[in-house]
């Protein structure tokens, strides 16, 4: 218990040192350089504290339930929604337990998903975000779509300015043995998690 108890500290440790440290002092040059007005220094702010309830939410016990722990995103996600004229279109179905989701897993697949909408809400000037889930081969798929104004994906990855929370994706959708996607048009943009539904060795 003693060890469990020390691996889980060292765990949320290294995620506030990756993510809200990392954001808090990429924020703190920006601001002293001058380079960040008062709006930006706001949604920065804004990005540090849904990175923190991330962090949070990822210590719940969800029992290997995918759609639970998206729950938890929509929780946190609906009050921002409101009265930016964004619908958000809920369809999620039912999915088999993916055994293998502990809190360091749940994390990696909810800073994913928040990576995700967080971009059509910053640069595609979406009026509709759809999340849905079904099942695809021996694993899960989350799909996001909006209907906002597509983006060039090669480009993008291509970029490591632009395309530093594309590869972030990445990373993380492999380091759960899955697999991320984007399929984008000027119709909007379809982002595809897939996750397996038991990974090597199970």
């Amino acid at each position: 218990m003693r060890q469990t108890i020390s691996d889980e500290r060292q765990r949320l440790m290294q995620d506030m040192h990756d993510g809200l440290g990392s954001s808090l002092i990429s924020a703190i040059r920006s601001v002293e350089r001058g380079s960040l007005v008062g709006t930006e220094v706001s949604q920065v702010l804004k990005d540090c504290l849904d990175d923190l309830k991330l962090t949070i939410d990822s210590m719940e016990p969800i029992e290997a339930d995918l759609l639970l722990l998206l729950a938890t995103l929509r929780f946190r996600l609906e009050p921002r929604l409101e009265g930016t004229g964004v619908t958000l279109l809920w369809e999620v179905q039912e999915l088999p337990a993916l055994a293998w989701i502990d809190p360091s897993s749940g994390l990696h697949i909810l800073r994913i998903v928040q990576e995700s909408i967080a971009n059509i809400l910053r640069h595609t000037q979406a009026t509709q975000i759809r999340v849905a889930t079904a099942m695809a081969g021996d694993g899960v798929l989350v799909s996001i779509e909006d209907n906002g104004q597509g983006f060039d994906v090669d480009a993008s990855l291509a970029r490591k300015s632009t395309g530093r929370g594309l590869h972030n994706q990445q990373r993380r959708a492999q380091a759960l043995g899955g697999r991320v996607a984007w399929l984008s048009a000027t119709a909007g943009t379809r982002f595809t998690l897939w996750l397996p539904q038991k990974k090597a060795g199970q």
